[in-house]
């Protein structure tokens, strides 16, 4: 089931023109997919049943939305013991959850769901000013507005200061007012993350960090993904990795293909000598580090090992 979810994503995302990498081969991860389409970068979880998503992999995905300015999605099909609904978005640690039906309308038909899942039922969001706006054209005050309802002043003050609603609430308000009052619900800036830059990281990897940083960069280390850190100057972001695995070619590919499909650049900072770039990844020696004096220098020397791969 988990195989056949993630192949039905990828071929909605390549049906709407996205460019993709699927990160299957490797574990852990925070994600199974990544995708990018203009200026939209999809970070997306894929779990048949939602309930075992983890929380530090819900903290990684939210990490890396702040540092690479993407939008995570966790697409799944149960929650436990119930399946999920089309048009419906759930949220798990703090994540955007919808099930594969409301992915295709979001992302192939450009359908905003508007609904959401919390304890209680289900609610929307309303569009205030315009049921304020709607209201006054209408000759109708608050009061009015309260009788109609069935509710008091204060909640339909609440309504129109841009508090959560039921549908069946949201209906009756539409049905007053005599027009659509329901905001979409924004997957893609649905979460807000703060970013730990100064996360310390010991042994070999934590000097390769901190030497990075010595020369200017900004590096956010990342522990569920094929690498393992964002490296970033200014507006250059740089997918790192440095773990000194057996296969370290077969982990710069992957790297590689993720770093091509969001489009920014890619290095691996080994002690041994590699080929000079395998895909977009640009292999460096920790020597060549070390002799590096600022952050300038260091992406004029990843171009430069670009160029000659």
């Amino acid at each position: 089931m988990y195989t056949a979810l993630i192949e039905s994503v990828v071929r909605i995302l390549q049906k709407a023109n996205f460019n993709v990498a699927d990160l299957a081969e490797t574990k852990p991860r925070c994600f199974d997919i990544v995708a990018r389409k203009d200026n939209i970068v999809l970070l997306i979880k894929v779990l048949y049943n939602v309930d075992s998503l983890k929380p530090e992999a819900a903290e990684e995905m939210k990490k890396l939305t702040k540092i690479l300015q993407a939008s995570p999605i966790v697409i799944g099909e149960r929650f436990k013991f119930d399946f999920l609904e089309r048009g419906v978005v759930y949220t798990r640690y703090g994540l955007p959850v919808i099930n594969l039906a409301t992915f295709y309308d979001f992302v192939v038909d450009g359908v905003y769901p508007y609904i959401y899942s919390a304890p209680g039922g289900y609610y929307v969001k309303l569009d205030s000013e315009k049921i304020r706006a709607a209201r006054e054209k209408l000759g109708l005050s608050i009061g009015d507005m309260a009788k109609l309802l069935g509710v008091s002043r204060r909640t339909v003050k609440k309504y129109e200061e841009g508090t959560d609603t039921t549908l069946s609430t949201a209906a009756k308000i539409e049905e007053i007012i005599g027009t659509f009052a329901i905001k979409e619900i924004d997957l893609i800036n649905f979460v807000e993350a703060d970013v730990n830059e100064e996360e310390e990281i010991e042994g070999e990897e934590g000097e390769i960090i901190e030497q990075l940083r010595v020369i200017g960069l900004s590096v956010y280390p990342v522990r569920q993904a094929p690498f393992d850190a964002v490296s970033q100057v200014e507006d250059d972001q740089i997918l790192t990795g440095f773990k000194q695995v057996r296969e370290i070619e077969k982990r710069a590919k992957l790297l590689g293909r993720i770093s091509e499909a969001i489009n920014v650049e890619a290095a691996y900072i080994t002690d041994r000598v590699c080929r000079k770039k395998v895909e977009s990844v640009v292999f460096v020696l920790k020597e060549e580090l070390y002799s590096v004096s600022s952050a300038k220098d260091f992406i004029s020397l990843l171009r430069e090992k670009s160029c000659e791969g």
